[in-house]
């Protein structure tokens, strides 16, 4: 079987924020451990997404936005047609919100 060709991944300013924000959450209230897990499962998304950019869920409110779990708590969003990764989201947070804005 042919390896698929990879993606050249973009990277917003607002996905770099948000994952900031987790990682020093968990750097604080949890351990450096816990936050550099979290950065490796980032990283191997955007692999895995720069591999295999169909593999996100589509998203029904946006054409060309896909979703993939990182962890139980957070999404990353990214467009497909030019892989750019968008942002990521707590799940915990208000659901209601705009996930989707233009940077």
């Amino acid at each position: 079987m042919e390896e698929a060709s990879r993606k050249e991944i973009i990277i917003t300013k607002r996905f770099r924020k948000d994952t900031d924000r987790v990682f020093h959450y968990l750097l604080s209230n949890f351990s450096s451990k816990i936050a550099l897990l979290f950065l490796d499962k980032i990283q191997e998304r955007i692999d895995l997404i720069s591999n295999h950019p169909a593999i996100g869920k589509p998203s029904p409110n946006h054409r060309n936005i896909r979703s993939i779990m990182v962890k139980p708590y957070n999404l990353l969003f990214y467009r497909y047609n030019k892989v750019t990764i968008l942002c990521l989201f707590d799940m915990r947070s208000n659901p209601e919100k705009n996930l989707i804005k233009n940077d």
